[in-house]
């Protein structure tokens, strides 16, 4: 008869270093610099001192000029608007004692390190997402200093009324696409999503396209061509080492699965592209991600999906998905504290340990009021850099 083991006598083997699910880094980081060119602008004025900054807004001249006329008393009054972004703070900590620190199998103090960084890259870009479709206003958004905090500015959509919604939708006419068709929109939100169908209003090219025709046309009265309306105009990204202009479109899975199988796409990226070495490791058929067509950089954000996706929304009870064409200052990104790693030093006499980190920042969509507006609110507000889609987004079957 074999001999067995007792299980107390069983080996069992556990690996030092710990595998925690996955975390992404984040797919903004190409399009945040210092500079007012980039889409995410990054503001660096807080990290002194202060608790808000304002982002300078001047809209470009729209005057004839006089000629050879008299110019005295007609000089052009600057259109400009100052533009408030509020930081809050994002902290967080894991804490241990010495006795589960002796008997863990794996080093606790380095795993929490390392999901403590995590977490820290993780809020930026959730509230980066979040501010996308967030409703601009100049007051400090709800919940600033107090548990658990708000870095994103203005209203996020989740906590957003009807009013709000609508406020936010009238005052952005000119730069909100539902689905396929201009004439889908209306100043009253839930209307104008109404009309968005899966029939004709998933992502294309095509609607790609004309939210960049929105884009290169805003700032002009539509009615009354060639006379400047006053209104923001969305300037588009500039690459100056390729002296090339584009705008850099964000969009969540469903809605870049869409893009991907739309025909025009698929035979770009399949026919008018040069036969590279190594197509699969360029290719966007095979790689994902980003995709590029007339002038627009399709940027896939996953998040988007998983944060902004506007659940049975559409005709027909369809889900819909929100789409940001962005040009140059599209969002603000203030720091007032770069990410800090914190250790707590009164635990119980040394018994407990803890380690934390800490960051001050906020985010915002940018957005301007006339000049003449003072206590401007999300009916004034007009969204400075960006186009908002919404298509039709079904899961896939």
């Amino acid at each position: 008869m074999l001999t067995t083991n007792h299980v107390n006598n069983e080996v069992i083997k556990f690996r030092r270093q710990v595998i925690s699910d996955f975390l992404r880094r984040s797919r903004f980081d190409p399009f945040m610099g210092d500079s007012s060119t980039n889409v995410i602008v990054r503001l660096a004025d807080l990290e002194s001192d202060g608790k808000q900054i304002n982002v300078p807004l001047v809209n470009q001249l729209q005057g004839d000029g006089v000629g050879a006329g008299t110019l005295r008393g007609k000089e052009e009054q600057m259109d400009s608007y100052g533009f408030p972004i509020w930081a809050d703070w994002g902290r967080n900590a894991v804490a241990n004692n010495r006795a589960s620190n002796k008997e863990s199998s794996f080093n606790v103090r380095s795993t929490a390190r390392d999901l403590l960084r995590g977490w820290a890259r993780r809020i930026v870009r959730d509230d980066i997402v979040d501010s996308l479709l967030s409703i601009p206003t100049a007051s400090i958004q709800a919940g600033r200093l107090q548990e658990p905090g708000n870095r994103v500015n203005g209203i996020r959509w989740s906590a957003a009324t009807a009013a709000n919604k609508n406020s936010w939708t009238a005052a952005n006419w000119d730069r909100t696409l539902f689905g396929a068709l201009l004439s889908n929109y209306s100043s009253t939100f839930a209307t104008a999503i109404a009309n968005v169908d899966s029939a004709q209003d998933k992502m294309t090219a095509a609607i790609g396209s004309l939210a960049k025709q929105l884009a290169k046309q805003s700032g002009v009265d539509p009615s009354n061509p060639g006379v400047y309306n006053g209104r923001p105009k969305i300037t588009p990204w500039e690459i100056e080492e390729l002296d090339e202009e584009m705008y850099v479109c964000f969009l969540g899975d469903r809605a870049f699965a869409a893009l991907q199988q739309d025909p025009p796409m698929y035979q770009a990226n399949r026919d008018a592209r040069a036969r590279e070495g190594n197509a699969t490791a360029t290719n966007p058929i095979f790689t994902g991600g980003a995709l590029k067509y007339d002038g627009i950089l399709y940027k896939n954000i996953p998040e988007i999906t998983q944060r902004l996706l506007l659940k049975a929304a559409g005709g027909g009870s369809v889900d819909v998905e929100p789409f940001f064409l962005c040009g140059q200052a599209a969002l603000a990104y203030a720091t007032g504290q770069l990410p800090r790693p914190t250790q707590l030093e009164d635990g119980d006499y040394d018994f407990v340990t803890g380690l934390g980190i800490e960051a001050q920042y906020g985010v915002g969509k940018i957005a301007k009021a006339p000049q003449n507006v003072g206590g401007a609110t999300a009916g004034d507000l007009v969204d400075w850099g960006m186009v908002t889609g919404f298509v039709a987004a079904p899961p896939a079957a």
